[in-house]
């Protein structure tokens, strides 16, 4: 900065200022640099040991997610437990053989649960995901078949990460493991746990001092564990520092010097427990840290500080009187800059300086009032846009009235929000207040007296802000006019003090108004215009929202009787004639068998093939309602199915050969069991043929596939795209590389060949 010094009287002035800075500056470099160098080496120190510290907590996490899964092993380790469970996959409940394996397995469950005390909840899913037994009976019947910790717990022992169970009403932990029976999974064994024991853990602040703690952070920076400084609730508290961040973003270690969850500058240590998908964070604050540092820096600093403060102290005195007003003011200067703009100068003479203060104290006057405006828009526009996002991702109103609330409730400070749904002449309320929501299902529109503003709003269909400073008050009482159409009694508007101001904008479809969002405010910020703008435009954002809810719920129930529509005729076509003919079969088999046991053998053993076909008709049409089975099955054990399918369906004996076994993309096994499935289909539908042979052989890496049969034939020459499928079945081998050749004549039969091979590495 460039001083304009007077003449004469500031030359002294400026020659004593110049002394002054040399002496000072050069006492602060050396100071500075050694205060770098000691506070680098403490630092190192304080890293190390909450390096330390982490290493400890990390190996009593893995002992107590080692117990876990022990104590589940501990559970089915006990003779019949496995027999029983079994039992509950199998037979009836109303079996007496179900009823003794449930108390027992249940009494178990129990036992674990107490005994060993690490679950809150133990129980045991089927092979589809559905809780047959639980120590809490009221999730017996559930299906948690997409849940990670069935889908995984099939497969081995798994541990998910924490999530907050709503039951319970905590965050907790979920163990499973597989439940088998000669090396065939049946099912799954689970227990919930609670962070109660980890929090345990946490707690424990061995070698950490008065500042330090350790803590967990759940993958989505939900806190996990309780926090020394009160007044971070779990789970609303999410944790975004610059260690939590590093944690959970590069999933490794590491350790960095940031601002903590409470503000105070921390030196952290952060780790990534793969495992739980966790991060562990140990952080002591940075002043109880560097403070015998600092303390002996600053008394090497104070040596040298007097030292040149002696040298000089003769020039201060004399230049005191300017020198001190341009520290105090620059000192002002410093603190705005940095965003203190409650500072003021103090104005100590008329001169310059006097007039320098004054200016700056005009100029925060100015900028007070236009941060804290611009700060107020900022977080609407933030928030319209964080709820807007969000609005549009949500499709459940039981989920998305109550995140728009409390979204408003967080962001803004309102003491209350409330959401109405309007159906005919009742609705749906939502009353969320700070600490909690409430829903009324069933409102009727004469019930709104008690709200006023929400009531005019219903009438009226117009946005009201309601206040002392806004007419028409609720002080002044008015009597609401009935509208034509809602049928609403006029009701007296209640008396409200003036430190209460409330808004309520309708929420429309269109032109129909489907609902009402009110807020309420009691304080000295009323609410104004901004604020019923965050709430229009909230209003409107919702209102699209719902729309989408309704459209998708439609689209869902539509896609639903689509598909029982499409089973019921597959039903129809694919296996009810084939049991109508069994049926007439069997009525006149034992009539055929007394007059001759030859042919009531043959029928018996066509209606054995129309059993089987009707048995795999059944399979086949269950597959097509699991696509995930269809990946997992064997190409063998497909093809059988179809083979005994068209045998029983078009009496068509379907000759399978299967030589050599192998395992094969999962991509290529479905598309050559939809390309036999479809050859099948044109033999039983159009080939008129006596005899078909499926045949795979597999080949090396390789795989050959025949579907053959002494039909009619066709000549290929003439058949066009799309004909008997070969479209499909051609695009379907084009897909996963295999070749498909197709010969046939008429009255010679078809054959289709289909080869496939491994591509060739590169």
């Amino acid at each position: 900065m460039r001083f304009t010094v007077p003449h004469v009287r500031t030359i002294k002035s400026r020659s004593l200022l110049y002394f002054v800075l040399i002496v000072v500056v050069t006492a602060a470099v050396i100071s500075t640099v050694t205060m770098v160098l000691g506070t680098r080496d403490a630092r190192g120190r304080v890293v190390g040991q909450l390096k330390s510290v982490i290493t400890l907590k990390e190996q009593e996490i893995t002992s107590w997610t080692n117990g876990l899964e022990l104590n589940l092993d501990i559970v089915l380790s006990e003779e019949n437990v496995q027999q029983d469970l079994h039992i509950l996959t199998q037979d009836p409940p109303s079996s007496d053989t179900y009823r003794n394996a449930y108390s027992r397995v249940q009494q178990r469950f129990i036992w674990a649960a107490n005994r060993m005390g690490l679950f809150q909840e133990v129980f045991f899913m089927d092979a589809k995901g559905a809780v047959l037994l639980s120590t809490a009976t009221g999730h017996e019947g559930e299906r948690l078949g997409i849940n990670d910790y069935f889908v995984q717990g099939t497969r081995g022992p798994f541990i998910q990460q924490p999530s907050y169970s709503l039951s319970l009403g905590a965050m907790t932990i979920v163990a499973s493991t597989p439940v088998t029976v000669q090396g065939e999974t049946f099912g799954v064994i689970a227990g919930r746990a609670s962070l109660a024991s980890l929090n345990q853990i946490m707690i424990e602040r061995a070698g950490l001092g008065q500042t330090g703690e350790t803590y967990l952070v759940g993958s989505n920076h939900r806190l996990l564990t309780e926090l020394r400084t009160p007044g971070y609730p779990i789970p609303e508290t999410y944790v975004r520092t610059a260690g939590a961040d590093a944690a959970i973003q590069n999933a490794r270690a590491g350790s960095v010097t940031y601002k903590g969850y409470a503000g105070h500058g921390v030196i952290g240590v952060y780790d990534w427990i793969p495992k739980l998908k966790i991060a562990l964070i140990a952080e002591q604050g940075e002043g109880e840290a560097l403070h015998s540092t600092r303390v002996a820096l600053a008394t090497m600093g104070g040596v040298a500080l007097l030292a040149a403060a002696l040298a000089i102290l003769a020039g201060i005195i004399l230049t005191r009187s300017i020198i001190r007003p341009l520290a105090e003011l620059g000192t002002t200067a410093g603190r705005i800059t940095e965003g203190d703009l409650e500072v003021t100068a103090k104005v100590l003479r008329d001169d310059e300086i006097g007039t320098l203060a004054r200016a700056f104290n005009r100029m925060t006057a100015q900028l007070r009032g236009l941060v804290k405006s611009l700060e107020r828009r900022t977080d609407h526009l933030r928030a319209i846009n964080e709820a807007g996002r969000h609005i549009s991702s949500i499709l459940e109103l039981d989920e998305l009235l109550p995140y728009v609330a409390r979204s408003l409730l967080d962001t803004f400070g309102y003491d209350s929000v409330r959401i109405l749904l309007l159906d005919g002449a009742s609705g749906r309320l939502l009353t969320c207040g700070k600490h909690e929501c409430e829903k009324t299902e069933q409102i009727g529109t004469g019930e709104l007296e008690i709200l006023p503003a929400m009531r005019s709003v219903a009438e009226t269909g117009e946005p009201a802000l309601w206040g002392a400073s806004t007419p028409p008050t609720i002080s002044q009482a008015v009597e609401l006019q009935p509208s034509a159409t809602s049928g609403l009694p006029p009701q007296p508007a209640p008396v409200v003090d003036d430190a209460r101001s409330e808004i309520a904008v309708p929420i429309r479809v269109g032109e129909t108004l489907v609902g009402v969002l009110d807020i309420v405010s009691v304080g000295i910020q009323a609410l104004d215009e901004q604020d019923l703008f965050v709430a229009q435009t909230l209003a409107d954002q919702l209102s699209v929202a719902i729309e989408n809810s309704r459209l998708y719920h439609q689209a869902h129930e539509l896609a639903a009787s689509r598909e029982r529509q499409r089973l019921a005729r597959d039903l129809h076509d694919a296996v009810s004639q084939t049991l109508f003919s069994v049926s007439l079969i069997a009525e006149v088999l034992p009539r055929i068998y007394e007059r001759d046991a030859e042919q009531g053998k043959a029928r018996l053993e066509e209606l054995r093939q129309l059993t089987r076909g009707a048995l795999a008709e059944m399979r086949t049409l269950l597959l097509e309602l699991r696509p995930a089975s269809l990946a997992e099955a064997n190409l063998a054990d497909l093809l059988k199915q179809l083979a005994e399918a068209v045998t029983g369906r078009a009496r068509i004996p379907v000759d399978l050969r299967i030589e050599g076994a192998g395992e094969l993309p999962t991509d290529v096994r479905i598309a050559l069991y939809r390309i036999s499935q479809e050859a099948l289909n044109n033999v039983a539908k159009h080939s008129g043929a006596k005899r078909a042979t499926l045949s795979l052989a597999f080949e090396g890496q390789g795989i050959r596939l025949l579907v053959q049969d002494d039909g009619t034939g066709f000549d290929p020459a003439t058949a066009g795209a799309g004909q008997l499928g070969l479209g499909i079945m051609r695009e379907r081998a084009e897909s996963v590389g295999a070749t498909l050749k197709i010969d046939s004549k008429p009255g010679q039969g078809t054959s289709v060949h289909i080869t496939w091979s491994p591509p060739a590495a590169v």
